[in-house]
């Protein structure tokens, strides 16, 4: 089983996933260039973005995902699992 990432805008699609968690990852990589901007590490209200859980992340970003065989990774060509755990 694979992870397909879906971008809910339509603009990101087709990235597949060894897992969830590597899933997660990702979306915070890819969204921590903008979190939180203007709000300094020591400032009570910062949130460290790698401390959010899936949904949050997804929630942030308009993300979702579909669990998809092995088989059907294959027809994707952005394979985020390629020597990774």
């Amino acid at each position: 089983m694979k992870i397909l990432r879906v971008d809910r805008q339509g603009a990101l699609n087709g990235a597949v996933y060894n897992n969830l968690e590597s899933l997660r990852q990702d979306l915070c990589h890819y969204h921590s260039i903008d979190w939180q901007i203007g709000i300094d590490e020591d400032d009570k209200d910062y949130i460290d973005i790698h401390s959010l859980t899936l949904d949050e992340i997804m929630d942030h970003g308009e993300w979702g995902y579909e669990k998809i065989t092995d088989e059907q990774a294959k027809q994707y060509d952005d394979h985020r699992w390629v020597n990774k755990n």
